[in-house]
């Protein structure tokens, strides 16, 4: 199985938080890029790391950045006590990005294998459990091939907005994918994090909705959430649940991100 971290983006919301800090505790992290920011004792992409590590059906990492980091991303890979691909996409300013989307196609490196996707800023909770991720995964697999696996996290009211939220069936089935609806548009209370478990029958998917989307704006396949609203309606793809969600995009979530794993 492989897995690959996305971690091209520029984080230009934190960027700003950071500069425009009063307090100045945070301002040495200035152009950092988000997956390198600590998080307790490590690099946020460690944490994953570890959790790798762990995990014996995880056989290939790749990490897909932008040209503009690279050679942070090289010198962090270089450090680690296993073997960590990096991929750019050739970007080196965000205008250039060639979206999240298409970032998930590059970290394929042509190869046809059970893949997950990861954002590289997100992270979940020490009790998150990679191993029952996997398991529940070749559960559904013993079923339908091409069944894929995401996560849903609880989202609060006032957050509903500023996520990807999706429904889900009481046997778990993926129903709906909406991104940042407002709370009056659906009754879910259920963010889906960019953490997909993608089977290698599905891959051709995220190929087919890549050639579907080529002469649209950026906007329609940056996200991952557009790739996944589309992926519900030709594949089964279930949820499993977890209970929070650290999104590392504003000063305020790294703090408490950084704090909870001191």
């Amino acid at each position: 199985m492989r897995a690959v971290l996305l971690a091209a983006g520029y984080g230009t919301r934190l960027d700003r938080d950071l500069r425009n800090d009063e307090s100045g505790i945070y301002t040495h992290l200035i152009g950092v890029p988000k997956p390198l920011l600590p998080i307790g004792k490590l690099p946020l992409l460690s944490h994953w790391i570890c959790i790798f590590k762990q995990c014996s059906a995880i056989s290939t990492i790749v990490v897909v950045v932008n040209e503009l980091h690279k050679k942070l991303y090289e010198k962090w890979a270089a450090s680690q006590d296993t073997k960590v691909c990096i991929v750019s996409d050739g970007s080196i300013c965000n205008e250039q990005r060639s979206g999240a989307v298409a970032c998930m196609q590059l970290g394929l490196q042509e190869e046809k294998e059970d893949t997950v996707f990861i954002a590289g800023d997100t992270l979940f909770k020490k009790d998150f459990s990679f191993d029952a991720v996997i398991s529940e995964f070749k559960n559904l697999q013993t079923k339908d091939k091409g069944a894929c696996l995401i996560l849903s996290a609880p989202v609060a009211e006032e957050n509903v907005s500023k996520h990807g939220i999706i429904e889900v069936s009481d046997n778990g089935r993926v129903t709906k994918f909406v991104e940042k609806p407002q709370p009056t548009e659906t009754t879910s209370r259920l963010q889906c994090p960019c953490f997909y478990l993608i089977s290698r029958e599905s891959l051709h998917h995220l190929e087919d909705f890549l050639e579907e989307m080529k002469d649209k704006p950026l906007k329609a396949r940056d996200a991952t959430g557009t790739f996944v609203s589309e992926l519900i309606n030709r594949t089964p793809v279930y949820a499993h649940h977890v209970s929070h969600r650290y999104d590392v995009g504003n000063l305020q979530s790294y703090i408490h991100c950084h704090q909870d794993f001191l």
